[in-house]
This record gives C-alpha cells, sequence and structure tokens, in this order.
C-alpha cells in the first residue's frame, strides 16, 4: 500500500496507528523502516501522541529499523577502494535493512518510511520503475501487509502519476488544502471496492481521525 501525501499531512502518523493498532489490539507484529528520523525522535513524537512503542518493543511486538544513512550514501560512493553507484547501493542497503527486520521479528506488518530521498534519485522513469519495483517485490515477498510511503511531488488534478502508483497494490492520497484542512482519498485497492471520495480527516493530540461521513466541498488542493 503506498501512502502519497505533502510534507506535514501526517503520513507517519498514519502508518504510525496502523503499526500500533495491530501490535497492541490484535498482537500482530509490525516493523518500521525509518528512513527520515532516528528511532529515539519517532518514538518520543509517537509516545505524544500516545502511541508506546516502547513497550511493544520490550514484548517483542515491535521493532525499528534505522535506516537514515541510507538517504544519506552519496550520488558517488564506495566498497572499499572500489567506486560504485550511490544510488543502487542505496536502493540495496535498504533492502537488506527491510529483510533484516521481517527475519527478526517476523512481523505482520511494516512500513517503510519515507522513499522519496531514495527513489527520486533516479530522475529518468526508465531507471526509476525498476528500482521501485526492486523494493515492491521484496515487500511483497515478506509475505506481509505493507506501508509504503512517499512524498507527493505536485498536486492539482493536472499532478503527473508517480511510477510507485502503478505498482502498489492499493494508494492512499493525504493532501493539504489551502485554508489549512486536510483531505485523505483511496485512489486504488486492487481487488476490493474502496470509498474514493476524499474525505476530511485532523490530526489530534491521539493522533489522526477521518471523518468518513464528511466530504470535502469547495476545495482545492495547494497553494
Amino acid at each position: 500500500m503506498l501512502i502519497l501525501g505533502e510534507p506535514g499531512t501526517g503520513k507517519t502518523i498514519l502508518c504510525s496507528q496502523y503499526l500500533h493498532w495491530g501490535a497492541s489490539q490484535i498482537e500482530e507484529k509490525g516493523v518500521y523502516v525509518g528512513l527520515n528520523e532516528p528511532k529515539l525522535r519517532f518514538m518520543t513524537e509517537m509516545n505524544a501522541l500516545g502511541m508506546d512503542f516502547t513497550r511493544l518493543e520490550k514484548d517483542s511486538r515491535f521493532a525499528y529499523v534505522d535506516a537514515t544513512e541510507v538517504r544519506r550514501i552519496p550520488e558517488q560512493a564506495k566498497v572499499g577502494r572500489i567506486p560504485v553507484g550511490g544510488r543502487e547501493l542505496g536502493l540495496v542497503n535498504l533492502i537488506d535493512l527491510v529483510q533484516e527486520g521481517v527475519d527478526k521479528l517476523s512481523p505482520k506488518r511494516v512500513v517503510v518510511d519515507s522513499i522519496s530521498d531514495l527513489v527520486f534519485r533516479f530522475p529518468n522513469i526508465e531507471e526509476r520503475r525498476p528500482a521501485v519495483l526492486d523494493i515492491v517485490e521484496v515487500l511483497q515477498s515478506t509475505g506481509t501487509t505493507c506501508l509504503l510511503t512517499s512524498e507527493l511531488p505536485s498536486t492539482g488534478v493536472d499532478r503527473v502519476l508517480q511510477p510507485e502508483e502503478y505498482l502498489a497494490e492499493g494508494v492512499i492520497l493525504m493532501r493539504m488544502l489551502k485554508d489549512g484542512a486536510r483531505s485523505l482519498q483511496v485512489l486504488q485497492m486492487r481487488g476490493s471496492k474502496v470509498d474514493s471520495i476524499p474525505r476530511p480527516y485532523v490530526i489530534k493530540d491521539n493522533g489522526l481521525e477521518v471523518y468518513t461521513t464528511e466530504e470535502v466541498y469547495g476545495q482545492s488542493a495547494g497553494k
């Protein structure tokens, strides 16, 4: 499942709630692969929203995989004295970390947040598509239910569809509207009938809440 959204729309919160609810309510172990923030910051921020991942980690129901170094790999890197493509090395490292986290906990749920810095290093669609496909195939091979987040590079009705959207089983679009309101829309879910109407949502002290019976009227996304 691909979660697309602009900065500040709450992608990390949504994914964290997905993991926390699964681990705390129905005992489905979860792994969070974080490319954007280190473990301590993630744990602190989510604890402030009422999600105690520290306790779940102690109970072996949650594992955090710190992948922040992956996005810091330069375009030109070296393995020993051998020069290698930094973007390819980053992709391989991410795949290895995902597999490591899955092997460690045998989870039912996995989150990779976010692949933007990595895949945007492949500006050509011909190169980017197989890179994304490699990530998607590895996630699918784990047998888990996975959420994959990515930044939304453009908004509006004329936005360019990303290769990730064609490869993912489902796509959720999170957007910030002009007046500060937020909108969540399920764009696709293969094999399932979904509610594709944009629904308003808010981020409260206890996390993200979607108003599933309300609609977004007279709004346009972006500025």
